[in-house]
């Protein structure tokens, strides 16, 4: 229980450095004291919410377990976020896999996607959104650079309503999952 004493000890730090670290007369008065005053200010508000945090987690460490672990999750998630160069390694990686079967031995559904993905990459039709922890692949209706009235369009662009539509894979901790999924049984003789 020596520890729950931390934010006597912090008060007593900030109180001892205070009565160290005095301004000049010359700067009473200025901008400059109303900058220390801003800072200090901060200083304290951050230390008794540090503060109170350990407390209650003192009080209550369940959930501040609980809290800890979201926490960490989420962040490893948003580490492990992966991004178009991952995609685009991914789907070489499994077109290569694809080529080395003769065509009478490849799954339909696994070829007929890779050629889908392969003909939106060519088109440059992918377009990628970062969610922070996770990522969506889709297809958009016009090449990135075409600057035809329809594309440049407001009203014709993928609208929220119909967007799901347009989704072909989801990544999240540095795998496409649809990929992987359509790709489990490339081969037909696959035992």
């Amino acid at each position: 229980m020596r520890l729950l004493r931390v934010g006597d000890r912090m008060t007593a730090l900030r109180v001892r450095l205070e009565e160290k670290l005095t301004l000049p007369e010359r700067f009473k008065g200025t901008v400059v004291e109303k900058w220390t005053n801003y800072w200090k200010g901060l200083l304290r508000d951050y230390t008794e919410v540090g503060v109170g945090v350990v407390k209650e987690s003192y009080a209550k460490p369940k959930k501040a377990l609980l809290y800890g672990t979201g926490g960490l999750a989420v962040y490893l998630a948003a580490r492990n976020n992966p991004d178009e160069r991952a995609f685009l390694t991914l789907l070489r990686k499994q077109t290569n896999r694809m080529v080395t079967l003769p065509p009478e031995q490849q799954n339909r559904e696994s070829a007929d996607y890779l050629v889908m993905l392969e003909r939106a990459v060519n088109q440059k039709k992918l377009r990628l959104l970062s969610l922070g922890i996770l990522t969506l692949m889709w297809v958009d209706l016009y090449d990135e650079d075409d600057c035809t009235y329809p594309a440049i369009c407001e009203y014709t662009s993928v609208g929220l309503l119909n967007f799901h539509e347009r989704i072909i894979d989801v990544g999240f901790w540095n795998e496409f999952w649809r990929l992987k999924y359509k790709m489990s049984n490339y081969d037909i003789n696959y035992l």
